[in-house]
């Protein structure tokens, strides 16, 4: 990747996921040696094109956001991101001047202008936008059909060719090259068939998104479009099937959710009592997670060390599919004597119902720059992609996560804690720290062990959820090479009020700039699926000492003394 700085700053400043893409999976790094002393991290500049192309993104006026993109362009002619630049000012403008047809006609020919070796992408992005936002459909139509036309095979083929010939990278074999050809035309298809429909002209449409469908499976819009129809003529099963694609991928829109719930009811006596459920087995079964692993077996040099695998992620990322499904395979993998997970979500790219001011606050601490990132025992890296790079991004942190595990830890932490109505009162005791760092502090976190939420990355269950930290300002605790005994009181009730009423200032405030509505917002906290994890870090090097881990859907109340060092720290 010519600029490292891209994609994760797309992340963070696009408002539709649309543009984010999957970073490459970078080798895995060689661990430092158990000697060397943690570092502080380095401090990142970032290039003037991006810092621009992010202060643009944050303009909530879009008469002045235009104004700002339009100036990037000015002053940053070679940019690599004028592309995303063009579709950022036609989604300003079909969003809010939808009336300004000679405007956004204007910058649709800007943009499908130029080389025409890539015009048919640009119309299939132009068709794409005019389509969402139902601005000058036959426009779309036009558009949509020439972008399909632009599309040869052969020259496809050629061009993939000699794209990673440049780059001095082995490409696929042309079998695969077809297929992502094949699949690449089925989406404008789709796109052809979606504004035929809209249009009016149902059976021509229907015949195109059949066709494109049939091809590539994976377009929920299409899928929800295929279902509608489907359940208008009386298909239930067709409909059922398509509709309950559209629904799992997190992207349907709201007459698809609608037709779903009726074709239920239709058949469940005019109850919705069982559809979760219904959804769930069918996200098992069609959607397994790719990566099985053998149970960790633990070599000779393993010590009492926990390492602590803290991982930014979004539920309407793209990208941070490869890393949450990788860490969920290393939760099956390794017990919590070993590995314990927390996930934080953040509103990257898209508006995130899991996402707390805490989760944005340690996302600030690691001085995040885009999802996933995810950090083993406070060194941070990113990496992620589609379902298809769980495993690359699994074989990235394994060998740091493995060569930690035969590390010995650097402090003892124990917790206890008790469950009492909507009282979560937590106890922390640490001793035998290995350092003499000024900068200690303990944190202690409480999760929720899994929430179901289906985001528009597709991934529906989510684990390890931070719901609160505590500490003085949910900072943790000022901690001294002493150790010491900690206490933390947390009220759920409290903590569900708190996080509701970021959702709602989230959503009133509106996302970059655009108004937006939670289709869920998941602030109810379930008493029964709670767990602790406190962990020792030095915060001028994020470096983790050590950490542990209590599950308190375990009856029972869970006590610690100081002679009773070590409860809670297994799975």
């Amino acid at each position: 990747m010519k600029n490292p700085w891209l994609l994760p700053t797309l992340l963070i400043a696009l408002a539709s996921w649309s543009g984010a893409q999957a970073p490459s999976p970078a080798p895995a790094e060689t661990p430092k040696p158990a000697a060397e002393k943690p570092k502080p991290p380095a401090e990142r500049e970032m290039p003037p094109d991006v810092q621009a192309f992010n202060d643009a993104n944050k303009i909530s006026d879009p008469e002045k956001k235009i104004a700002a993109l339009q100036k990037f362009k000015s002053d940053f002619p070679k940019s690599s991101m004028l592309a995303a630049v063009d579709t950022d000012i036609l989604s300003v403008l079909v969003k809010s001047f939808p009336a300004q047809t000679d405007r956004i006609r204007n910058m649709a020919k800007s943009i499908t202008a130029g080389d025409p070796k890539t015009r048919g992408q640009r119309e299939a992005s132009v068709a794409s936008q005019l389509l969402e936002a139902s601005v000058l459909l036959k426009d779309a139509r036009g558009y949509a059909r020439k972008s399909v036309q632009a599309m040869n095979e052969a020259a496809y083929v050629q061009e993939q060719r000699e794209g990673y010939a440049k780059r001095k990278q082995k490409g696929p074999s042309d079998e695969e090259l077809r297929k992502r050809f094949r699949e690449s035309r089925a989406n404008r298809v789709g796109t052809l068939g979606r504004i035929e429909v809209k249009l009016g002209d149902v059976n021509n449409g229907r015949k195109l998104l059949e066709e494109s469908y049939a091809v590539n499976a994976n377009q929920p819009a299409v899928a929800a479009v295929l279902g509608e129809l489907a359940a208008k003529a009386g298909s239930d099963s067709k409909a059922l099937d398509y509709l309950v694609t559209a629904r799992l991928s997190g992207k349907a829109p709201a007459s698809s959710l609608a037709a779903l719930d009726a074709l239920y009811r239709k058949t469940h006596n005019g109850s919705l009592d069982g559809l979760d459920a219904m959804l769930d087995s069918e996200y098992h079964k069609r959607y397994p997670n790719p990566l099985h692993l053998e149970p960790f077996q633990p070599s000779e040099k393993r010590t009492d060390r926990v390492v602590l695998a803290e991982v930014f992620t979004g539920a309407g990322c793209p990208p941070c599919v490869a890393a949450d499904l990788a860490f969920d395979a290393a939760a099956e993998r390794y017990s919590r004597k070993d590995l314990t997970i927390l996930m934080y979500h953040q509103h990257i790219p898209r508006p995130d119902p899991m996402t707390t001011l805490e989760t944005t606050a340690r996302f600030k601490f690691y001085d995040g720059r885009g999802v996933p990132t995810f950090a083993i025992d406070g060194a941070a890296k990113s990496g992620g992609g589609g379902r298809e790079n769980t495993k690359d991004v699994y074989a990235r942190f394994k060998p740091e996560l493995e060569h930690e595990l035969e590390l010995p830890s650097e402090a003892h932490v124990s917790v206890g804690a008790s469950l009492s109505g909507s009282k979560v009162n937590v106890k922390a005791l640490v001793k035998d720290v290995k350092t003499e760092s000024k900068d200690l502090r303990l944190q202690i976190v409480l999760a929720e062990k899994e929430l179901r939420y289906s985001g528009e990355n597709g991934v529906r269950f989510h684990p390890m959820v931070v719901r609160a930290i505590g500490g003085p300002k949910a900072e943790g605790f000022a901690l001294t090479a002493q150790g010491g005994t900690f206490e933390q009181a947390f009220d759920l009730d409290q903590i569900s009020a708190a996080i509701k009423n970021h959702l709602d200032d989230y959503e009133a405030g509106g996302h970059r700039g655009e108004s937006f509505k939670f289709s869920e917002k998941k602030y109810e906290i379930a008493h029964n699926d709670l767990a602790v994890v406190v962990f020792v870090q030095d915060t001028k090097t994020r470096h983790v000492l050590q950490a542990g881990y209590l599950d308190l859907s375990v009856p029972g109340e869970h006590r610690i003394t100081e002679s009773e060092a070590g409860i809670g720290d297994g799975k």
